[in-house]
């Protein structure tokens, strides 16, 4: 993590809503400031949720570009990367309901397999959220990298901040017992149900 410099961040802070309100008042331009702030933050946010790079950079194209066409919904009562994040979740949850026929199938091959390989280039963190739940991938994300606290995660999520909370205690819960359990042994995880 890189240190920051005390006042730095509000320096960000008031550059994007300086940027976002030129947009809004018609410099087109301007919007080119919010994309190179955010682009590097939404890919890693949603690569994690969607594991895939063709996907997550569609992804992230669409976010920007639906930012862009509300961007007059954006209010200062929230942080603009809140409001970002919160537009990026809603759009990764259609993404994820739209394939979950497909997920389903895959499910299900797995139940069939006793052992699920891992490749030994996977890292410990891509192989834990294999575990999790495409919303609990969210609220871990935005709580333990993203840093976001649970009220500002619960803004994002549409659910109150304690439910975030209570998720967020029972998905670390979920991975310690996988660890605990002897997941994540060379490579190979036993395939049991958490």
């Amino acid at each position: 993590m890189q240190a920051t410099i005390p006042g730095d961040q509000q320096d960000k802070h008031s550059q994007i809503e300086l940027a976002v309100e030129r947009v809004k008042t018609g410099e087109q331009q301007a919007y080119e400031i919010i994309i190179r702030q955010f682009e590097r933050q939404m890919y890693t946010y949603c690569f994690y949720i969607l594991k895939n790079h063709e996907a997550t950079e569609d992804a992230v194209q669409d976010i920007f570009i639906r930012a862009y066409e509300n961007l007059h919904q954006y209010s200062r009562q929230t942080s603009f990367s809140a409001w970002l994040y919160k537009m990026a979740y809603h759009h990764l949850m259609n993404i994820k309901k739209k394939h979950s026929r497909w997920l389903r199938l895959v499910q299900q091959v797995k139940e069939q397999d006793p052992i699920v390989q891992v490749s030994p280039y996977k890292s410990v963190i891509e192989e834990l959220l294999t575990y999790l739940t495409p919303e609990e991938r969210h609220i871990l994300l935005l709580k333990a990298v993203e840093q976001y606290s649970f009220e500002e995660i619960s803004n994002i999520m549409g659910l109150k901040s304690a439910t975030i909370r209570k998720k967020y205690e029972r998905l670390r819960r979920k991975l310690l017992d996988h660890r605990s359990k002897g997941g994540l042994v060379n490579g190979q995880t036993p395939n049991t149900t958490l």
